[in-house]
């Protein structure tokens, strides 16, 4: 009898330990669009559950979704647009946010502005210099390195034509080599999340941006949180914190727009 007390004491001992742990970390897989705001918005909630240790790790695009569906991590996050209708089965999903889609240009470029009817024909291939812009006589050179982002731009605006592009060697952070890209390339013309600039110089669209006029820009996606089932616990806790108000503001800050429930 007391071998048996003994056991079921360390057996109960093991299993409190690992639910203990799987209370006090989170794993976050995204594609590399998502993982900037993944990492501000762990930081910002391990700093008030201090207990709590997060990992964010980047992965190629929708591979995050299928590993947190799996359960091999607790948390998927991708930045594209119905994702909803497209899960895994057993997955669920949970938007936080609009992720806002800029044209990002090197800073020696003296266009400040193109049309929606000027982005169609650089995008369709009848547009190919800046000087049919009023810039210089330099051919322009898309950086399209993001899958989702190059999806909903040629999906919104138009399907892409023959275009010249710029493209590293190798694998490469799509979000860090679109700035490096254009910031090395005075004909570069790159599409990018709007708050992951850097370097470079940012376009307006029909004399608009994101935080001029938010209702009126046309250029977003989803920023989803996908997890394996409901969440529960700990992440359904961080799912939360995301959408109160301080979550929100480390939203805003990155310049993503936050998830209103009501609409």
């Amino acid at each position: 009898m007391k071998r048996l007390l003994i056991c079921l004491a360390v057996f109960f001992t093991f299993n409190a330990t690992a639910a203990l742990a799987l209370d006090t970390e989170i794993t976050i897989a995204g594609d590399p669009c998502s993982v900037p705001l993944a990492e501000e918005l762990g930081a910002a909630f391990a700093l008030k559950n201090q207990e709590v240790k997060i990992t964010v790790k980047s992965h190629p695009c929708m591979q995050g979704v299928y590993l947190s569906a799996e359960g091999a991590f607790n948390m998927g996050t991708s930045t594209q647009n119905g994702l909803s209708e497209n899960l895994p089965q057993g997955a669920y999903n949970t938007v936080i946010a609009k992720s806002p889609i800029v044209l990002v240009v090197n800073k020696k470029n003296p266009v400040n502005n193109i049309t929606s009817e000027q982005l169609k024909d650089i995008f369709s291939g009848k547009i190919k210099n800046w000087k049919e812009l009023g810039g210089n006589d330099i051919e322009i050179k898309s950086v399209m390195l993001e899958p989702c982002v190059k999806y909903t731009m040629g999906k919104r605006v138009v399907p892409y034509g023959e275009v010249s592009e710029l493209r590293p060697e190798g694998k490469v952070n799509p979000v860090l080599y679109t700035n490096k890209l254009v910031s090395e390339n005075e004909g570069a013309l790159g599409q990018q999340i709007y708050g992951y600039e850097d370097g470079v110089k940012t376009l307006t669209i029909d004399n608009n941006l994101p935080d001029m006029n938010p209702e009126k820009y046309r250029f977003y996606q989803d920023y989803n949180i996908v997890t394996k089932g409901t969440p529960e616990g700990i992440v359904k806790e961080y799912i939360e914190f995301a959408l109160t108000p301080e979550g929100r503001k480390v939203i805003s800050a990155l310049k993503h727009v936050p998830h209103s429930p009501d609409k």
